[in-house]
């Protein structure tokens, strides 16, 4: 299939809108392994930051996945429609933060009152694999860890709303780790003791130290690196 090479304006949304032309174009299946990123960017001639973010989108989307060290492949030519993931989608940086702030605080204060013996062992075991992660370097499976950490605290809460809710932002927050590089960052290291403490109010059911260390941990989350 041929592509053109696209102005420099709206960037993301050109090449977005030619990526899924060429997924739904005939040359593809189900399956199949698009182009890498170098080729992308020499077809485009965009940066490597646009076509990630066009990449992010479409697996938000539904349309690819990506494999860590491996490539981006074909898993669907319909787009998914999931209403709440699609305005999530939409929103910008500090709605999210706000969000996911107010979303922390509340359930790490409803886990820690309704939390049974089995929801704190998986509040533990995903505590224990994000530190080993962390111990030895490996930052992409830290942070998935991380997001499984905060997520067996929802469900925790035992909330059906809020857990449906805190899905949706746990499966694009896992989508993006898939996508984008992540930088370590000194704060990785500083919020163990943090995360300890968390799982701890939540054990010995205090949820006003729950919150308060969920609010310790976004206000660290938070701060810029130096």
């Amino acid at each position: 299939m041929e592509m053109n090479k696209v102005i420099k304006q709206n960037l993301v949304d050109q090449v977005l809108v030619q990526l899924q032309s060429m997924i739904q174009s005939e040359k593809y299946h189900l399956g199949d392994k698009l182009p890498t990123e170098t080729e992308l960017m020499k077809l485009l001639d965009v940066g490597r930051s646009t076509i990630r973010e066009a990449i992010k989108t479409l697996v938000y989307m539904g349309l690819v996945e990506v494999r860590q060290g491996d490539g981006t492949y074909i898993r669907s030519f319909k787009v998914e429609e999931d209403p709440l993931e699609t305005k999530l989608l939409k929103a910008d940086g500090q709605e999210m933060n706000e969000v996911i702030q107010i979303l922390d605080i509340q359930i790490s204060g409803l886990a820690a009152q309704r939390r049974t013996e089995k929801d704190l062992e998986k509040i533990a075991r995903h505590l224990e694999k994000r530190n080993q992660y962390l111990s030895e370097g490996n930052i992409p499976k830290y942070l998935h860890s991380d997001l499984d950490f905060h997520y067996a605290i929802c469900e925790a809460s035992h909330n059906s709303v809020l857990i449906d809710v805190y899905s949706s932002i746990h499966h694009l927050f896992n989508q993006m780790l898939d996508v984008l590089v992540q930088d370590e960052k000194d704060y990785y290291r500083e919020n163990n003791e943090v995360h300890k403490n968390l799982y701890l109010a939540i054990a010995n059911q205090n949820p006003e130290e729950a919150k308060m260390w969920a609010e310790v941990n976004i206000k660290l989350r938070n701060t810029p690196s130096i």
